[in-house]
């Protein structure tokens, strides 16, 4: 190649950088916002499985279309604003960008979210299979995809009208940036955090006038000096809005319930109106610092890291009940004898040892809890003996919440319908108050250098899960929000609940239990503080705080006031297995053991997969993210070896499988055929639910001979529903 030729080269590269690729980054740069925005928009939308699964939940829903219109009018409200403030910073740029490279990056911009929501809806219809509610996912796209080219081919090609009303005329100082609309959009903005906000905020204080719900009135006030010392020639303008933004947040937070208005939008509206509102005010910010040359953003984001490192604005804090009791928790031992003793049922069972259930519920968000919940109220439904002599469950994240789940609705004495009382309670939604906490109030804490606790957006499941018990129409007091350590008593038939959780400063498992659990090591491992009492919900979640979705809580210790921090119980072991072994190793020294009563082991775990033998491919950023999934799946392997050990040593020598002394109840979670992969997070489809539904026991459907023959080749190939069943028969038989 000639020199010339080569300088050819160069010059037509450079030109090329310099014509498009510079003002492609430089435009980038200076939207970032917005870019952001759409970016998160995107990835959310179509890249999440709880997403995917709420837009299965919908299409199940007897509220289909009502959800399916807010849903994509939310996110069509995102799509017309992220476009309406991508089109005013470049005009507020002039002629600095080219002119085709400023019409067109605004309206693409603009459409990512809607075209995401459509991409989102086509990977749902994919994976569904019910024939109802792929037609209506098939109508939602189209109707959604529809939607999206009318208002594409608006920012488009829109009318005088059109720009005249929305888009304003950069020469007579209209628009967003207009003083008129800032202090307008300013209080919208504020009002919808509010009306969002407050109920759930005094919800979790349990008052109207707690710190957190005052705050959110002094950010009135605090927005509308800011937009003041910008336009002090509109101060009456300024009041009047702050009077109506201010009035409107008061009727909101005395008038409404806690969830009403989360879940009347959804998940997916709750995240589209968060992020209209994020995208038109940090676009304000960015603006006003652009202008003044101050680098607002910059200076945010650095006190959202300083805050973070000194842990000023750690707010997650979990609730506790006010208790003046000092007294330590019982020995498992004690409790054991006393519940032992108070068995109605314990003479029948003269001249032979009496079963006792020690049962485990393993993690997994709510496909966890629904299962644990439904497989323990239909084994009572079978079996009405069967909570008699179930002593306790050991449980860990979701499995937490159905373990509370079901130990409630059993207290109520009403056993008829358990399992569809159960089935009911995870039918409401639990993730949008969840979302809402997160978004709003708690994303706000990251930007403010003290702690608000009642902005702990883990309060949001709590308060979720709560309300789902009264809507189940139950006049009694609702027991998730009594005192944990009050919910079992041993004379009682509810079993003892023991929640699973990790210690981030040492890795350790501490259990929320009512009793002191003591290892072979001396060691303590149950939370036996003087003076801390907690909600059930609050205890049942505080096992379930998987990152990122629900933060790691922490509460102060009283002897030395150093914080403890607690996280989901499966960073340590996901199946609750090792906890529910420790019980029984402490119980096999009390007086009796094998000869007045026996333990047998219950643990509700994944259907054990098949290892292919074929080589993983390659995911892609291997220096990055081969360690983090190097240590998710190290968790899964951990909870797969604990029921491979506990199956060898607890089932050694013993050739029935009815006679097992540790016996699992399976999940299958990816079924393939039925185009079933059941998601990590807080919302289930009804298709979900049906195929977990069916795969709880019924002792009448056992298959013996099938049960038998599986068991002895000792293959990952089961039937999962003839396993359960046949589980649910050997404790039918242990029990008659």
């Amino acid at each position: 190649m000639t020199a010339s030729n080569s300088n050819g080269w160069v010059q037509t590269v450079s030109e090329l950088i310099k014509t498009w690729i510079q003002p492609i980054f430089e435009i980038g740069i200076y939207l970032r916002v917005p870019v952001t925005i759409a970016i998160v928009a995107s990835l959310i939308f179509t890249k999440v499985d709880q997403t995917i699964e709420v837009y299965r939940a919908i299409a199940s829903d007897s509220n289909k279309f009502y959800e399916a219109t807010v849903t994509v009018s939310s996110v069509s409200l995102l799509t017309v604003f992220v476009w309406y403030v991508s089109r005013f910073l470049i005009l507020e740029q002039g002629s600095r960008f080219q002119s085709g490279l400023a019409n067109w990056t605004p309206r693409i911009l603009g459409i990512i979210p809607l075209l995401s929501l459509v991409l989102g809806i086509l990977k749902a219809w994919n994976e569904s299979i019910n024939d109802q509610a792929r037609s209506f996912l098939m109508i939602w796209m189209i109707s959604s995809l529809s939607i999206g080219i009318i208002i594409f081919f608006l920012l488009w090609k829109r009318t005088d009208l059109f720009h005249r009303c929305f888009l304003g005329s950069k020469s007579q100082g209209e628009g967003l940036f207009a003083p008129q609309v800032e202090i307008g959009l300013a209080n919208v903005a504020y009002t919808i955090f509010s009306t969002f906000s407050l109920p759930l905020i005094a919800a979790a204080a349990d008052s109207r006038a707690a710190l957190g719900v005052i705050i959110v009135f002094g950010l009135s006030v605090l927005l509308n000096l800011i937009l003041y010392s910008w336009h002090s020639h509109l101060a009456a303008r300024i009041v009047l809005w702050w009077i109506a933004s201010i009035s409107a947040s008061a009727i909101f937070v005395i008038a409404l319930p806690s969830t009403v208005i989360p879940n009347a939008v959804g998940a997916v509206s709750v995240i589209a109106i968060a992020l209209t509102t994020l995208v038109v005010v940090f676009s304000t910010i960015y603006y006003w610092a652009f202008r003044n040359n101050v680098p607002a953003l910059t200076i945010l984001l650095g006190l959202v890291a300083i805050s973070s490192l000194l842990n000023l604005n750690d707010n997650h804090r979990f609730r506790q009940i006010a208790t003046s009791d000092n007294s330590p928790l019982p020995s498992l031992e004690a409790s054991f004898q006393t519940w032992l003793a108070s068995r109605p049922d314990r003479d029948q069972y003269s001249g032979k040892p009496y079963p006792v259930y020690i049962a485990s519920a393993q993690g997994g968000g709510i496909f966890a809890a629904y299962h644990a919940a439904t497989t323990f109220a239909h084994l009572t439904e079978s079996i009405p003996s069967f909570p008699q002599h179930l002593f306790t469950i050991s449980s860990v994240s979701g499995g937490s919440l159905g373990s509370a789940a079901y130990a409630s609705l059993l207290k109520t004495g009403e056993a008829q319908n358990l399992s569809e009382k159960a089935s009911q309670l995870f039918e409401q939604e639990l993730l949008s108050p969840l979302l809402t906490l997160g978004f709003f109030p708690d994303l706000i804490q990251r930007f403010i250098p003290f702690p608000i606790y009642d902005w702990d957006r883990a309060t949001g499941l709590e308060l979720a899960f709560e309300n789902s018990w009264n809507q189940l129409g139950n006049n009694r007091e609702n027991p998730l929000k009594q005192s944990f350590y009050k919910h079992w008593q041993p004379q009682g038939i509810a079993p003892a609940l023991v929640f699973n959780s990790t210690i981030v400063e040492n890795g350790k498992r501490l259990v929320i239990s009512p009793f002191e659990i003591v290892l072979p090591t001396q060691e303590r491992i149950a939370l036996n503080e003087s003076q801390l009492d907690l909600r059930l919900s609050t205890a049942a979640v505080l096992s379930a705080r998987f990152p990122f979705v629900t933060p790691v809580g922490w509460f102060q210790r009283k002897s030395d006031g150093s914080k403890l921090r607690l996280a989901d119980g499966g960073y340590f072991d996901n199946s609750g297995i090792p906890t529910a072994l420790d019980i029984g190793r402490a119980l096999q020294k009390v007086k009796g053991y094998g000869k007045s009563f026996e333990l047998i082991y219950l643990a509700i775990v994944d259907q054990p997969q098949v290892d292919s033998g074929k080589p993983l491919k390659s995911a892609g950023m291997n220096e990055i993210l081969s360690p983090i999934r190097a240590l998710f799946s190290a968790r899964e392997a951990r909870s797969a070896s604990a029921i491979e050990l506990s199956t060898y040593t607890l089932n050694d020598g013993i050739t029935d499988p009815f006679k097992l002394r540790f016996r699992t109840l399976m999940l299958e979670k990816v079924n393939l055929d039925q185009q079933i992969r059941l998601p990590l997070g807080w919302q289930l489809s009804t298709a979900s639910k049906e195929f977990i539904f069916n795969q709880i026991p019924a002792p009448s459907q056992c298959n013996a001979t099938q049960f038998r023959q599986i068991l002895s080749r000792n293959t990952s190939n089961i039937d999962v529903k003839n396993h359960n069943s046949c589980v649910a028969k050997s404790i039918e038989s242990d029990l008659s």
